[in-house]
């Protein structure tokens, strides 16, 4: 067999060391083989913080329909406030989501507009950042005192105006902006561009191509926002809320505002008519027109698609892929839209003032370089940077995983609420943490290709200590079977109040592991296992296996959610005495194990109860096929076949459009029978929604609408227990009597990838 001839350029995937110095990100794409608008696109996607996150973005977005759309980017520049003024603005803005709802101010960081939303191509991206740190630069004097706010309210806006002699400093700012942008940056954009053509001719003419702009028209059209500038409070909200906001606006103090910095934003155009919501609980497609949710994502939805749904789904686009797809609303929430936005470049106004976003390094990294360094520093980045091959503008080649997070960290900080991480090396190079959330540090050597590899310390600041609770773990020597023949152990005090524990159902095997059906049963309709986590059998049904389609069983890690909150109810001396459970599969499997875990399993039989089923409005065609009783203790499960139910399911039938108000009603109104026909203290083990629909009404609140329904679903996981207690005559939810059941995400592992070389 002939031998390899050798290779006179060995760079199968890196960037040669000799060369880095001498190419931009936008240059090293394309020696990568991008396409020069896709890499352009990528560059302004990801504010030019190098190439590493930009080539992650475009695989990313590898099934995003607008990746080749000429649809150039919307910038706009914002005055911001850091410090104690901004703090203020954080609790206000809080606080009147929470009494008031959602109003027009909530959907943007806090802000004075200086250069209202324009348009640029995504190549002008890294000369509009430069253009900031000019303007302020031209512009000599920072400020040394607060900027003067003037309260103002009326019955559709409350915010402060800027006093006459600072609103002429920021629209200076705005005017020189402007001035500078029109006069140089489109020129030297494309003379650059010229030369990159001239070095990657296969990459296609500036002026050629219908994507390219053709020389007659590269134009920005910009202006600065020189009326009366503001900082928008509140508006868009109804006159009934006028006096509650008006008595938080009255808190602010306005005198610390002394903390102001420039900051440049762009975003995707197709977010300028779109909702924003955040999504908070994952979801894989079972379908293939679904959208695969992952948290720290956000997507873009039509708010009129949103409140027309009726069955609680919608169509969105992933900010992370800008893919297109389906999704249920109600495993996201709304966030403000500036929260998808990419944060360009962030400029001081104030003297000696620290950036509130990033460490001075992190910020002022344009096009992977430091633009602020001193050439005696910048040289000796260069020297350091020499020792790492592996390095290319400022990105590492890190794990994919480790890279989509560092893009999700460095592009939107500090807008995306995810655990933060600090890297101490060589290089001082930090990443600015959440001060309400612990601090983990991790010292690395950074010369190394994957940060995983080479963790030499981590150190954890020990969180608050707290008391130890009734199911907490003592010893690892403790006997939980008996918690009651531990002498030492803290036993609760029976309540002698009646409590309702209302529990949802445990992990579903249909939203585990999408569309199983066909893969799970044979010609001859025979179950067949293809998981660990899939059950070893199913009960006999009359309609199988479509019997299982809107009847979901559990997962066997469902059931042991469920058998671990029971254990941790009988720790805390949890006393039951009625069981209610829906009649889904899922609740009576979930119902069972809890009671093993309460070892009461023969003690309670339990009562199916279709009152406590979901909004009906979820089943359009009807009430699904469930197992019958009889089917049910086939399968040995402890039924009460006495029984008489509140509801019964044909009571179901005739309520398929019922409205949210019918349906909080519906389960409010079994839950008090159930109460009226019973002493001590019940288990009712349902679905997400009962958790609510079951104590909303019992403790005093009112129904809620459908998009408020939405927003609580998604905060109540798998085996998520509430507590509702009967105090001097009213009802009040307390702390549950155990702790929660979290876990992590588990993909499925394919042998085969092994032998594949």
């Amino acid at each position: 067999m002939a031998t390899l001839p050798p290779r006179k350029n060995q760079t199968p995937t890196r960037i040669c060391q000799t060369m880095k110095p001498h190419l931009t990100p936008l240059q090293t794409l394309l020696q990568m083989g991008f396409q020069k608008h896709r890499a352009e696109k990528a560059l302004a996607s990801t504010g030019n913080r190098g190439v590493q996150i930009a080539s992650d973005w475009l695989l990313a977005h590898v099934n995003d329909a607008a990746l080749d759309e000429c649809a150039p980017r919307e910038y706009i520049i914002y005055a911001c406030p850091t410090g104690p003024f901004l703090q203020q603005l954080e609790e206000f803005w809080s606080k009147s989501r929470q009494m008031c709802g959602w109003n027009g101010a909530h959907n943007y960081v806090p802000h004075i507009t200086l250069v209202s939303f324009f348009k640029a191509p995504d190549e002008c991206s890294l000369q509009l950042s430069k253009a900031l740190k000019q303007v302020v630069d031209m512009t000599g004097a920072l400020l040394d005192r607060p900027i003067k706010l003037e309260p103002y309210m009326s019955q559709n806006f409350m915010g402060f105006f800027v006093a006459e002699d600072d609103a002429n400093y920021l629209k200076r700012l705005a005017l020189q902006y402007v001035k500078e942008v029109s006069n140089s940056i489109i020129s030297d954009t494309y003379e650059q561009l010229d030369a990159i053509v001239a070095c990657f001719p296969w990459c296609g003419a500036v002026s050629s191509g219908t994507r390219c702009i053709p020389r007659s028209s590269r134009s920005i059209s910009l202006e600065p926002h020189v009326k009366s500038l503001h900082l928008t409070l509140a508006y868009q909200f109804p006159q009934a809320q006028f006096n509650a906001l008006k008595s938080l606006v009255e808190t602010l103090d306005a005198s610390c505002a002394s903390n102001w910095e420039l900051r440049l934003y762009s975003r995707d155009p197709r977010l300028a008519t779109k909702q924003v919501q955040k999504v908070v609980y994952p979801h894989n497609p079972h379908e293939t027109d679904e959208l695969e949710l992952r948290i720290g994502d956000y997507i873009y939805l039509n708010s009129e698609g949103v409140d027309s749904s009726s069955d609680g789904w919608a169509e969105g686009i992933s900010w992370l892929t800008g893919s297109t797809g389906h999704l249920p609303v109600n495993y996201t929430e709304r966030t403000a839209e500036s929260d998808a936005w990419t944060l360009h470049r962030v400029v001081q106004l104030s003297k000696s003032v620290a950036s509130s976003l990033n460490s001075a390094e992190d910020i002022d990294i344009v096009d992977g370089r430091s633009i602020s360094t001193e050439p005696e520093e910048r040289q000796r980045e260069l020297q350091q940077s020499a020792q790492h091959p592996e390095i290319i503008e400022g990105s590492s080649f890190e794990e994919s995983e480790q890279s989509v997070e560092k893009y999700l960290r460095q592009t939107l900080q500090p807008c995306l609420e995810l655990p933060s991480v600090q890297l101490l090396n060589s290089h001082n190079l930090t990443l600015q943490h959440n001060q309400h959330t612990p601090t983990i540090e991790i010292t690395a050597n950074m010369s190394s290709n994957s940060l995983s590899q080479n963790v030499d310390e981590i150190m954890v600041e020990p969180l608050a200590e707290q008391l130890p609770r009734p199911d907490d773990t003592l010893s690892v020597h403790s006997d939980h079977s008996h918690p009651h023949l531990q002498p030492n152990a803290l036993d609760a005090e029976p309540s002698k109040n009646r409590k309702i524990y209302i529990m949802r159902h445990g992990e579903r095997v249909d939203f585990t592991f999408g569309t199983w059906i066909p893969y799970c049963f044979n010609e001859f309709g025979n179950y067949m296992r293809k998981d660990l986590n899939m059950p070893k059998v199913l009960p006999h049904r009359r309609n199988s296996p479509e019997g299982w389609q809107n009847d979901s069983p559990l997962t066997n890690v469902g059931l042991y959610q469920a058998r671990l909150t029971g254990e941790a109810l009988l720790e805390a001396n949890v006393q039951i005495d009625h069981v209610y459970c829906s009649p889904s599969y899922r609740c009576v499997q979930t119902c069972t194990s809890a009671l093993e875990g309460l070892q009461l399993n023969g003690k309670h039989k339990i009562k199916l109860e279709p009152g406590l089923f979901e909004w009906m409005a979820w089943y359009p065609n009807g009430v699904p096929d469930w197992l019958s009783k009889k089917e049910l203790t086939d399968s040995r499960y402890d039924i009460d076949l006495t029984y008489e139910p509140v509801q019964q399911a044909t009571d179901l039938t005739a309520q398929l459009k019922e409205s949210t108000e019918q349906f909080y009603m519906r389960n409010h109104e079994v839950l008090l029978q159930l109460l009226e026909r019973t002493t001590g203290n019940l288990l009712v083990v349902a679905h997400a929604t009962t958790l609510d629909t079951c104590s909303r009404q019992l403790t005093g609140g009112a129904a809620r609408n459908t998009n408020e329904l939405r927003q609580v679903i998604h905060k109540i996981p798998y085996c998520s227990l509430v507590t509702v207690e009967q105090l001097d005559g009213v009802w009040k939810l307390v702390e549950p009597d155990c702790l929660p059941v979290t876990h992590s995400k588990n993909p499925r592992f394919e042998w085969s990838a092994l032998s594949t070389t």
